[in-house]
């Protein structure tokens, strides 16, 4: 059997990857390989690898690369100490193809090391947009080293054709985090409000505000401070917000929350991971989700979940109409919630995809390789 060996960094993209990681574990035709690194070791970001074990994966290998997201130097040197590693792990493992999600910087030294080593790499979500962030850099990146790209969407695709220069290997598939719809059992409210300690009657903010990393700090506590007040503001709600990335300025957003939440403890819950099933349980229970989470922008339209999406991080996306956009000060945020209010129904949007991403991803690897 060939062997397939999935590589994943950060809480995020390990729930969009899990659908397929499953569809390869069940295949006559391949081998299941799993190596963990970056963020899901950090206690600090909820110490996720314990996740990935509750959900009944067998982790070929760690790679520990110290990673210190401290400052964009000790960031830079993470990614360094985590290209030798990884060339090592590849070494031992021997896969015959690699696969990665998405944009994160742990990418690029996964992806240096496969390509040098002639390990063909899969890349799945290649091809969006987001000027916000340095991610545009990394993806595209990556997609000019992979060998086979699943984007989600149709303008995605024609995104890596152009870059390439062909049209070969490259498959618009949907985008994996909606396959959590059709395969978790989501939570109900009563569970939701017993796990998490929410009061029932109350209504529900979801928040997650990731460092846009073309800004500075001071810019990024602003918003979140801004986003914050204007969210905390409101009568009978409570804001339940999880852990900013693994990004430079994550760990002061991350801190900030920390305080915001004793400051007003019960109004302002923090949890550092909700994992998958928790995350879209809570998203499909809220009034509104806030931040700048692509979630917001992907999977919540699929819900018909009202969404205040807040500075730059996500442009160049297609916005569903769910979509209100705002900028980061915080009289554009408050006038996004009032606006919301005003939203009684937001018809579900499938534009992203209809929850069958895995399924079309292995079928078409089954075919290929």
């Amino acid at each position: 059997m060939k062997k397939i060996c999935f590589v994943t960094a950060a809480r995020s993209e390990y729930g969009l990857l899990k659908w397929l990681m499953k569809e390869v574990e069940n295949s006559d035709s391949f081998e299941l390989q799993l190596i963990v690194t970056g963020a899901h070791l950090l206690d600090e970001q909820g110490h996720t690898i314990e996740t990935i074990r509750e959900d009944g994966f067998n982790i070929s290998e760690v790679v520990d690369a110290q990673l210190d997201t401290s400052s964009k130097e000790e960031i830079a040197a993470s990614m360094g100490r985590m290209g030798s590693l990884f060339s090592h792990s590849f070494a031992r493992l021997k896969p015959d193809y690699v696969v990665v999600l998405g944009d994160r910087y742990e990418l690029l030294p996964v992806v240096n090391s496969a390509f040098i080593m002639r390990i063909p790499v899969i890349h799945i979500s290649g091809g969006d947009i987001t000027e916000g962030a340095i991610d545009d850099g990394i993806r595209n990146a990556v997609t000019m080293l992979a060998d086979y790209h699943f984007p989600g969407i149709e303008s995605s695709a024609e995104n890596i054709k152009r870059m390439r220069g062909s049209d070969k290997n490259i498959w618009a598939v949907g985008e994996p985090g909606l396959d959590s719809f059709n395969r978790e059992t989501l939570m109900t409210r009563e569970e939701l409000a017993a796990d998490l300690g929410l009061d029932i009657e109350r209504k529900w903010v979801l928040f997650t505000f990731h460092a846009e990393t073309k800004q500075s700090t001071e810019y990024n506590l602003t918003a979140v401070e801004n986003c914050l007040s204007a969210l905390t503001s409101e009568d009978n709600t409570q804001i339940i917000a999880t852990y900013s990335n693994a990004d430079f300025g994550g760990k002061h957003i991350n801190d900030y929350l920390q305080e915001v939440s004793q400051e007003k403890p019960g109004k302002v819950i923090v949890i550092p991971s909700l994992g998958t099933r928790r995350y879209f349980s809570l998203m499909k229970q809220v009034v509104c989700v806030a931040g700048n989470s692509s979630s917001g922008i992907v999977e919540a339209p699929a819900l018909g979940v009202p969404v205040i999406n807040v500075g730059d991080r996500q442009k160049g996306r297609h916005q569903c109409k769910n979509v209100i956009q705002t900028s980061t000060d915080i009289e554009s945020i408050s006038n996004a919630i009032e606006e919301v209010k005003k939203k009684t129904h937001c018809v579900q949007d499938f534009y992203w995809g209809d929850g069958h991403t895995a399924e079309r991803i292995i079928m078409i690897l089954e075919k290929e390789l």
